[in-house]
């Protein structure tokens, strides 16, 4: 491991938030943040934006992404080094109930990463349960290791930029257990939140070695999987051959479900990450991932894309 390096100062962390805080409360606020961490998954695929908005429309979804009940990102990774995006609302920022344990996550590998904390190979079995099956004790364990203002400074680091001002994103404020402090996030208040677009980046990223670094980037991707349940995006496509599941995270409370993977379907490989504020959340999620699934399968798009980046590297 590296030697450690010097942790951001609390109070540093303080004004960062408040001046978030502020950006946030400005006219135009969306408009002017400017974070622009690796692969921001802003520039779309327009054949696989059109099929996919129109396969959802298809299956029953309008009215729900009407009324923005639901956030969805699709990346296709199949190309290496290429990536074909969509998105749906992937910016709007709900309630995502455990989805943010992934923030967490990478939290403590930073720690590890730069020597704050040493491996105790007892962790593997704890970092399990709070992925795989969502133990709240087992997150709460980690929270207690890194700290919420930690989390928060890596959720907003130029490096990753997984929560950007004036817009939000990626977000873990509090603990998963009851009482203790709480440091929410400042464009909402929500104290679990996150986006599709950051949930998606998470993945990519992950899928890409970004994360941290090469190696930490695949022991976290061989930590959170296999899923232990088996609803949402895994139940819509337990049936379909050749589907596995590298990396999930869900979420669940109330009226708020979410959903996140990187998924192998025989020689395609995407991220899918949704959430959604509806009372049938679950089909909703079920509904998304087959639908996902069809279009990503089906493929016409990688061929435009292909020939886009040909054209981009004849320019």
């Amino acid at each position: 491991m590296r030697a450690p390096r010097a942790p951001l100062r609390s109070r540093a962390f303080a004004a960062v938030l408040c001046l978030v805080g502020l950006v946030a409360t400005l006219p135009g606020a969306r408009a002017v943040a400017a974070c622009e961490g690796p692969i921001p998954l802003r520039e779309r695929n327009p054949q696989l934006q059109t099929r996919l908005e129109r396969a959802l429309r298809a299956a029953g979804l309008g009215d729900v992404l009407d009324r923005q009940q639901l956030t969805l990102s699709l990346a296709d990774l199949t190309h290496s080094g290429l990536i074909a995006y969509a998105g749906i609302h992937d910016d709007r920022m709900l309630y995502a109930a455990s989805l943010p344990k992934i923030a967490i996550l990478v939290t403590l590998f930073e720690h590890l990463d730069r020597g704050a904390l040493p491996w105790h190979e007892t962790w593997r079995w704890k970092i399990q349960q709070m992925i795989n099956v969502s133990s709240n004790p087992e997150a709460t364990w980690a929270v207690e290791r890194v700290g919420l203002a930690a989390i928060g400074e890596l959720m907003t680091d130029p490096r990753y930029c997984f929560y950007e001002p004036g817009v939000g994103g990626l977000w873990a404020g509090r603990a998963f257990a009851k009482g203790g402090a709480s440091q929410r996030e400042p464009l909402k208040g929500l104290s679990h939140a996150s986006s599709s677009r950051q949930a998606a980046r998470f993945y990519v990223l992950l899928d890409r070695g970004r994360l941290l670094s090469p190696y930490w980037s695949r022991f976290m991707r061989e930590l959170m999987s296999p899923p232990g349940y088996r609803h949402k995006f895994v139940a819509a496509l337990d049936d379909r051959r050749g589907v596995r599941f590298l990396a999930r995270k869900s979420g669940t409370w109330q009226t708020f479900h979410s959903d996140s993977a990187l998924i192998q379907h025989d020689h395609v490989r995407y991220v899918l990450a949704a959430l959604s504020d509806h009372p049938e959340g679950e089909w909703l999620l079920r509904t998304v991932a087959r639908v996902a699934d069809d279009v990503v399968m089906e493929g016409s798009h990688r061929s435009f894309q292909v020939r886009a980046a040909a054209r981009g590297r004849r320019g």
